[in-house]
């Protein structure tokens, strides 16, 4: 199981960024949301993900992560340069929290979800779910709380009830002023 960090300092590709992260209560979602706007990359990110190509990272993106305080995952929403949403990413987690420094955290229980605008959904890296219980990188009852709360979120998906997809627009504009405000003070 990995550590991972919000502010992605590790990020080669990126060259030039803006990062932002502020603590949301708004009736509906109570928790971080970071934002990263990337200003220039090395080369484009391009998947080829439920049988579209699909570019994740490029010069203007954004994105956006959410941590749900309570929750076993975060969601980056990765925005093209028109801010027009390219998909959301549900990372599984054993938890997420904040570190020393105020970074959001999550830690990463292999198994993903990825939602298109379309409504369409893939799961991804079961694969490595398996591989990881199967060499005792993770317990069974964390291999069940993968399982568990991916199962939980496509019920969500297919129901339109998930709150982070539901608020997703209203989310980035918020934070998109603080960081305007941010980089102009």
């Amino acid at each position: 199981m990995k550590r991972k960090y919000a502010d992605r300092l590790d990020w080669k590709r990126v060259l030039k960024k803006d990062y932002i992260c502020r603590f949301f209560d708004d009736g509906d979602f109570k928790g971080h949301i970071s934002l990263i706007h990337i200003h220039e990359v090395k080369e484009p990110l391009v998947r080829r993900i439920g049988g579209q190509q699909v570019c994740l990272v490029d010069n203007g993106y954004y994105w956006m992560q959410h941590f749900p305080i309570g929750s076993n995952y975060c969601v980056t929403t990765m925005l093209n340069e028109n801010k027009e949403i390219v998909q959301w990413y549900f990372d599984i987690s054993k938890n997420v929290g904040i570190n020393e420094r105020g970074i959001p955290f999550w830690d990463d229980l292999y198994l993903d979800l990825i939602v298109f605008p379309s409504g369409d959904f893939c799961i991804k890296d079961e694969d490595e779910l398996e591989e990881a219980i199967t060499s005792n990188q993770i317990t069974e009852d964390e291999y069940i709380l993968a399982n568990h709360v991916i199962k939980g979120l496509i019920k969500e998906v297919e129901t339109m009830e998930n709150i982070i997809l539901k608020n997703t627009m209203k989310h980035f504009n918020h934070i998109c002023r603080h960081l305007n405000d941010s980089i102009n003070n």
